[in-house]
């Protein structure tokens, strides 16, 4: 079959949510492998002929691997072998003509089960950072972050999502750091990427966009705002006490 264009984008595509979908990692190995668990096309009148195709992309390197029809694609783990090991792992799900490489519906920058983006858009990587302990990628052109952490520290994304002291420090910043880049570059938030963030801006109160000479106080109400919703302080503090009482 011929290669798909990943700028392949012809009338009546269908968007399917996110939440329609599950994909599992496993990172534990020497290459990464990934399950698709579900994919529910339920009311979506899909044709179960359907090739299911994934695109697994780190970097500037990606691998493709065909599922076989919707109506019984396979689900066992398939290993990433053709990936580089640098930068963060993000999936797309399409369903192609079985005939043809016209594309019939996709799902874009699908996160595997547990990296996830939280209420904040925020993706957890796995990587080989040396001595470094974390760091924050923002991806401008997808409108979303990325905290990389290192695998050293914690073996998988859910470790150390769990780590409530880990992910306490380390939001915020991310925060800022997205907000930072929004700040400096005028009309960014018009951008679609960019409107689920908007959104969750304006749960959180921030209704305005940052104004020129006011970028820094406007990163400031945007970390604030995130904070005060979530009490990052005070679950530290909490965690610390539990800790001294132990």
């Amino acid at each position: 079959m011929p290669r798909l264009s990943t700028l392949s984008n012809p009338t009546g595509l269908i968007d399917i949510e996110k939440k329609r979908l599950a994909l599992q990692l496993d990172d534990s190995g020497h290459h990464p492998a990934f399950s698709l668990l579900r994919l529910d096309t339920t009311d979506l009148s899909l044709a179960g002929n359907l090739l299911v195709v994934v695109i697994a992309r780190r970097g500037n390197s990606e691998q493709r691997i065909e599922l076989g029809p919707l109506a019984s694609f396979s689900k066992a783990f398939h290993s990433l072998v053709d990936l580089g090991e640098d930068g963060p792992l993000t999936f797309r799900v399409l369903l192609v003509r079985p005939d043809t490489p016209k594309l019939v519906a996709a799902a874009e920058h699908v996160r595997p089960v547990g990296h996830g983006e939280s209420e904040s858009f925020i993706g957890l990587e796995p990587a080989d950072l040396k001595q470094l302990p974390w760091e924050i990628e923002v991806h401008d052109q997808e409108g979303r972050a990325t905290i990389r952490f290192n695998r050293d520290i914690y073996q998988s994304a859910g470790a150390a999502e769990s780590d409530r002291m880990f992910m306490g420090l380390l939001l915020p910043e991310a925060v800022r750091s997205i907000a930072r880049t929004i700040s400096a570059t005028p009309g960014m938030l018009e951008d679609e990427h960019w409107q689920p963030f908007k959104s969750w801006l304006a749960v959180h109160g921030i209704t305005e966009e940052p104004e020129p000479d006011r970028e820094h106080e406007w990163c400031d109400e945007v970390v604030h705002a995130f904070c005060d919703r979530f009490e990052f302080a005070s679950q530290l503090k909490e965690s610390l006490s539990k800790e001294s009482e132990a």
